[in-house]
């Protein structure tokens, strides 16, 4: 049932329309183990010496430092800082189940983020790159012929494996599935997704594809603001559609030896304020937040040296503007650091685990009431 529809229903019934879900696009590929950092820390630019002193490929430093995202004090910080800001959920960027490249590797991250999301309490589901099979070919790992093939393949994965987990998003009770694109697939490999996949909602980006169910919107520095502001009126009529907001956008493609984008402003938060709230006054199924860290285009609301929890706080008083059941304050903010520094010490393990537990049972004050036993 979409948003209309569910807005009829409550019409009818007397009650209030469902408020749109919040959820904030991961990228689930960072690497720091055994003193090797992945490309998406270095950009082939910076050093390990570099990146180990903080000076990563970006313009802006997180909170945890240099982290790996399979690294579960990462996520555990991670999505507990989601839930005190108010997110429903979290969308992930993945690539499919071929091996090619960083792909195994971005999958597995996948996986890692899903049970940590779902321990928290929070809905699940991927942004799917089909582009994935579009470097394939033209790398020569994958003939064209065979396009269909994978296509029906990743969305048999997506049906078998993780649909049925108890945290995938659903609306009208079919999974949603976002496609950043399409960049490669045609009508004919979607058909065959959806025939591996089974029943779904499908949602385009930038437009509802005639395949599809509906779409979701993504910054477009190349536009500036107004191609955003022009969202509502161009998803008038899709049916299902998902809003953006995002913070700014400020690359390091060109610092990495790459072609850049065109900056959008921060504006001392007012960027991140306004897209959000416009997004949820259009009152669409859901809201993505683009994005949680993406480090390299400078569009993270995850805690940076730079920001500290100001897009976090931000969240929180526009899920309380909608919600005004959210319990979580600012100040809470602080709690998901306290338990992650907890557990860098050998002795700090079994505070931790009481402290993040009550946090994810909703009991901020018995949190840092046992965080504050630690020595």
């Amino acid at each position: 049932m979409g948003w209309v529809a569910c807005v009829l229903l409550a019409l009818a019934l007397g009650q209030a329309p469902p408020r749109p879900l919040l959820f904030a696009h991961v990228m689930p590929w960072f690497e720091a183990a055994d003193g090797r950092f992945g490309w998406h820390w270095t950009m082939n630019v910076r050093s390990a010496a570099d990146v180990r002193s903080g000076r990563v490929a970006s313009h802006f430093r997180p909170l945890l430092g240099v982290y790996d995202s399979l690294d579960p004090k990462v996520l555990e910080a991670h999505t507990l800082w989601m839930k005190l800001a108010g997110f429903d959920g979290v969308l992930a960027d993945w690539y499919g189940v071929r091996s090619d490249f960083d792909y195994a590797m971005i999958h597995r991250r996948t996986e890692a983020l899903f049970n940590a999301a779902e321990r928290a309490g929070l809905r699940i589901g991927v942004v799917y790159e089909d582009q994935s099979l579009g470097n394939a070919v033209r790398h020569g790992l994958l003939p064209a012929a065979d396009v269909p093939a994978q296509a029906r393949e990743a969305g048999r994965f997506l049906r078998t494996r993780w649909f049925g987990r108890k945290g995938w998003w659903t609306v009208g009770g079919k999974p949603v599935v976002l496609v950043f694109g399409p960049q490669h697939l045609q009508s004919e490999g979607w058909a065959a997704f959806r025939e591996g996949a089974g029943p779904i909602c499908l949602l385009t980006l930038h437009r509802r594809q005639p395949y599809a169910d509906g779409g979701f919107d993504w910054p477009v520095p190349g536009e500036g603001m107004a191609f955003t502001r022009g969202f509502g009126a161009r998803s008038a009529d899709w049916g299902l559609r998902v809003a953006c907001a995002f913070p700014r956008f400020r690359d390091w493609y060109e610092e990495g030896g790459q072609k850049g984008y065109p900056d959008l402003p921060d504006d001392d938060g007012r960027t991140y304020r306004e897209t959000l709230d416009a997004a949820l006054a259009l009152k669409p199924v859901a809201v993505q937040v683009a994005t949680w860290n993406d480090w390299q285009e400078g569009t993270q609301i995850e805690p940076s040296v730079e920001f500290g929890y100001r897009d976090l706080a931000a969240t929180q008083a526009a899920r309380r503007r909608i919600d005004p059941a959210l319990r979580f304050q600012p100040a809470d903010l602080e709690l998901p650091l306290r338990i992650f520094r907890l557990r860098q010490s050998a002795q700090g393990a079994s505070l931790a685990d009481r402290a993040a537990e009550a946090l994810r049972a909703g009991d901020a004050a018995r949190c840092r009431e046992i965080l504050g036993q630690a020595r």
